[in-house]
C-alpha cells in the first residue's frame, strides 16, 4: 500500500484572510497547486498499479500546528475548524494504520480528509 500525503489545500481553495501581511498570497497558491497535483497522481497511480495488487491512496490533513506558523494564523484556522483546534500526530495515526491495513484491501484511489471538519463548511 502507498501512502501519499496531500492537503485539504489541493481540493479547495486558500482562505488567504488567514494569513498575516508579511506572509506571500502566492506562496499558498502554489502549495495548494503542488498537493492538488498529489491528490490527483493518487487516483492515476492508484489505477495503473491497482492490477498489481498495489493500492494507491492519500490522506490530506487539514491544518496541523508547525515551528515557522505564525500565532494570529493559527488562531484564525482553528476558528474555523468545527471541532475548534488545529490536529496533532495522534489525529493521522488511524488513517495512517487504516489505509495500510488488509481492512482497506477495497479503497484504490482515495484522498482520506483528517481536517476536523474543516471541509464540511
Amino acid at each position: 500500500s502507498i501512502i501519499n500525503i496531500g492537503s485539504i489545500y489541493g481540493v479547495g481553495g486558500t482562505d488567504v484572510r488567514m494569513y498575516p501581511p508579511e506572509v506571500p498570497v502566492n506562496a499558498s497558491a502554489a502549495y495548494g497547486a503542488v498537493k492538488g497535483g498529489i491528490v490527483n497522481l493518487t487516483r492515476s497511480l492508484a489505477v495503473v498499479w491497482a492490477a498489481q495488487g498495489v493500492r494507491v491512496n492519500c490522506i490530506s490533513p487539514g491544518g496541523f500546528p508547525g515551528e515557522t506558523m505564525h500565532a494570529e494564523f493559527g488562531a484564525a484556522f482553528a476558528a474555523k475548524v468545527p471541532l475548534g483546534r488545529m490536529g496533532n500526530r495522534n489525529d493521522l495515526k488511524g488513517a495512517v494504520v487504516f489505509l495500510a491495513s488488509d481492512a482497506a484491501a477495497y479503497v484504490v484511489g482515495q484522498n482520506l480528509l483528517v481536517d476536523g471538519g474543516w471541509t464540511a463548511w
